[in-house]
């Protein structure tokens, strides 16, 4: 008996000493990142938004500056949809490679060769994330405003109301739908008023098969025309029309047996869906 409360006693204080150990290098790990961050240049939003091209790249995430330039024409996706974040605060992106799935541990660890800096305020504090998101919709509303201009009340803000409500706002939309590595669509859409106009393609492509240059005597030229036929007939209708998506020879003709199999209004429709999900890329 006496043997066992000594080994149960021995077990405790190794416990206790393992977790005192992790605690230990936590608080060092997290001291040498404070450390390390403090020795980085500081950025401004200003300064960061100078590089927001393939000519010079720089994104911030989670309070870090990176330029990744050099990467651009590595990145295995369309160059289009890693130039949106060039000069941004991307760390939305960053955590939503997919809608919840963020950047592997890998893709972070080559993150870490391109960092030049850190976020900071116009006083050299640090930004969080949401703040810098904030801070650059407060810039570019404070460019477009004329000092003379109307505010509005909350009551009469429109944006407001449909955010409340949980509503998309008005404004240009960009989303993507990938599957095993491979971007397949990349669809860009404008709402008005809850309404779908200036729909188009970005990428549209399977097994590095790229529709939109085909030629119209190619096997394949029918799916691509059939996926404007889908684009067509959601111009002018609301939203929720893009749920016939899962249906689409309700939108597109001549579906048969060997097109139907490859015309997948699922995966246009989760483009939809993924760029509701990502929010207004521009405002109109």
């Amino acid at each position: 008996m006496n043997i066992n409360k000594i080994a149960y006693s021995a077990f405790v204080a190794f416990v206790a000493s393992l977790a005192t150990l992790v605690s230990i290098q936590a608080l060092s790990s997290s001291d040498r990142d404070a450390a390390d961050d403090d020795a980085l240049d500081p950025i401004t939003l200003e300064e960061l938004a100078e590089h927001d091209g393939a000519e010079s790249c720089w994104k911030a995430i989670h309070g870090r500056v990176y330029d990744i330039t050099d990467y651009v024409p590595d990145h295995p996706t369309d160059e289009e949809v890693i130039l949106e974040w060039c000069g941004r605060e991307s760390t939305e992106g960053w955590d939503n490679k997919r809608p919840g799935v963020p950047h592997s541990p890998r893709a972070e660890g080559m993150l870490e060769a391109y960092l030049i800096g850190r976020l900071v305020d116009e006083e050299g504090e640090p930004i969080e994330p949401g703040a810098a998101a904030q801070a650059e919709e407060g810039e570019a509303a404070a460019g477009e405003a004329d000092s003379d201009t109307v505010r509005l009340s909350p009551a009469e803000d429109e944006r407001l109301h449909r955010a409340l409500l949980g509503l998309p706002l008005d404004g240009r939309y960009r989303g993507v739908f990938g599957d095993g590595g491979e971007m397949q669509v990349n669809v860009q859409f404008d709402l008005r008023d809850g309404r779908l106009s200036n729909i188009s393609y970005r990428h549209l492509a399977y097994r590095g098969e790229d529709y939109r240059r085909l030629d119209e005597d190619d096997d394949l030229f029918p799916v691509w025309a059939q996926h404007q036929q889908l684009a067509e007939a959601l111009e002018g209708q609301p939203l929720t029309a893009i749920f016939a998506l899962y249906e689409p020879e309700r939108l597109a003709e001549d579906i048969d047996g060997y097109s139907g199999a490859t015309l997948r209004g699922n995966k246009v429709h989760s483009a939809f869906r993924d760029a509701l999900n990502r929010g207004v890329y521009s405002w109109p």
